[in-house]
């Protein structure tokens, strides 16, 4: 199994300790300097390119007086839904209007996707064409295989072509045609949260006429099983509320695109403190899967696990399964200490899927997808107990460290088969005999059991020479 590119490389102390080696250290701190300072660089000459596109600004050999199309014309122009043939079937490309700009998805199926993006990843626009390039896989030392996309667009629809290298290398994919208004359902699609920016409310009509709706209202509860019906007032719907499980109800009605919810009655009222809430609507293809077999074998770990890293899907909280996080939650690639950034993809639970790493403060966290949603697997909980994972005895072991005393460390081992099955735990860690007097000599254990230095130097030996560390800056 590949070890994460960049990690950490440890060396076991006499008393059992890592030390990280100093030349390493500075080596990758300068690396990762030049990497950040060449992306800021990047980024700052494409951000001035999209703003002088955007303002639909002439081209110096061009008559002022020549009228000008603006790009905002352009993409206005484009906003819609196209549908065209793909492997899975029916493919769907989508153009949508956001808070921020444009946002633009391509679904091979309702539940696969090419890409997610919006206008950050835009190129340039020349003529009739739009030059996306897309990061397909980010490393956890920032660097990235980009794909490049070339929108070419005309009134029978858009022409989509794929270059794995460049732009000049790209190749046709597919022509898309503009889905017209008949058989879009009212109420039907994927709406954002006004105040975080992110997906938080799926409808999706069913083949009886009903509605699956799943609500999730940010840092305070999710309804994921909602069932509503179309009445003279709205939206109707009712979901299992916070409690005992006892049933909410509520209503949606529609302003344009913009969703309105109010749930009925003191309980919740007591529970929330607002009955009323507001969203915009993004797509009419909503982010439900229907739950049959065909969905789910469609629906991979490493598609959910890439759902949540662009933002389109949350994660249950570990300790609160009615609580959900965003990525955009988190305090991402930034320079302070506390900051997430995202990692590697490695099977921790060894099940033969792959997990998520997101490197952190004091380890980060991990994540697993399954059932058709991403959980929070193992999360740091400050020096007291530093996240990270170790190859031991043929299989992968999550680690929990604590240093933060002097003259005591312990350790913690979990392997699991399947993130929810825990099949083995470890402990061992050393201490002082007596804390009042240094000279009374180190205590080793393993399990519970006293051990000699020996036996105890040699445990470590294997286990810290393969430790990953995920800590923030590592």
């Amino acid at each position: 199994m590949a070890m994460a590119v960049g990690a950490a490389v440890f060396v076991l102390s006499a008393c059992g300790q890592t030390k990280e080696p100093e030349e390493t250290r500075t080596n990758e701190t300068a690396s990762a300097e030049e990497v950040r300072d060449s992306a800021d660089e990047v980024q700052e000459i494409r951000n001035d390119e999209i703003t002088e596109i955007d303002k639909g600004k002439p081209a110096e050999d061009e008559a002022e007086e020549k009228p000008v199309i603006s790009n905002d014309d352009v993409w206005a122009s484009l906003v819609g839904e196209y549908d065209y043939l793909s492997d899975g079937g029916n493919g769907k490309l989508m153009i949508h209007k956001t808070p921020y700009g444009y946002g633009i998805s391509d679904y091979e199926t309702e539940v696969s996707y090419r890409f997610l993006t919006d206008s950050s990843a835009i190129e340039s626009m020349e003529g009739n064409k739009i030059y996306i390039k897309y990061p397909e896989q980010v490393f956890s030392d920032g660097e990235a295989v980009f794909g490049y996309y070339i929108l070419e667009y005309d009134t029978d629809g858009i022409d989509v072509y794929y270059g794995k290298t460049s732009f000049e290398a790209a190749g046709f994919l597919y022509h898309a045609t503009k889905k017209t208004e008949t058989g879009v359902y009212e109420y039907e699609g994927e709406y954002l949260d006004y105040g975080v920016n992110a997906p938080a409310l799926e409808i999706k009509k069913n083949s009886d006429g009903t509605y699956r709706i799943l609500i999730d209202l940010y840092r305070l509860y999710l309804l994921d099983d909602g069932v509503g019906k179309e009445t003279q007032d709205g939206l109707e719907f009712t979901a299992t509320g916070p409690g005992s499980g006892g049933k909410v109800k509520g209503l949606i009605t529609l302003d344009g695109n913009v969703a309105t919810i109010t749930i009925f009655g003191q309980e919740w009222l007591d529970f929330a403190g607002l009955s009323e809430y507001r969203f915009y609507k993004t797509s009419d293809v909503p982010n439900v899967y229907d739950g049959s077999a065909d969905a789910v074998k469609q629906t991979t770990a490493e598609e959910l696990l890439d759902l949540f890293i662009n933002g389109s899907i949350s994660a249950v909280d570990s300790t609160d399964s009615t609580r959900t996080f965003y990525i955009t939650d988190l305090n991402m690639d930034s320079e302070e200490w506390d900051s997430y950034s995202v990692g590697e993809k490695v099977d921790l639970d060894n099940d033969g899927e792959n997990e998520l790493v997101i490197n952190g403060p004091y380890g980060g966290i991990y994540l697993d997808a399954r059932d058709n949603q991403v959980y929070e697997f193992a999360v740091a909980e400050g020096t007291a107990l530093v996240l990270s994972y170790t190859y031991y005895n043929g299989a992968v072991w999550i680690m929990y460290s604590n240093r933060s005393s002097a003259g005591f460390e312990f350790y913690h081992m979990e392997k699991f088969e399947g993130a929810d099955n825990l099949a083995a735990e470890m402990n061992f860690g050393e201490e002082l005999v007596d804390f009042d007097n240094a000279e009374a000599g180190i205590k080793y254990t393993w399990n519970g059991d006293e051990v000699s230095y020996d036996e105890y130097a040699a445990l470590c030996s294997k286990i810290f020479a393969a430790e990953v560390s995920t800590r923030s800056g590592l």
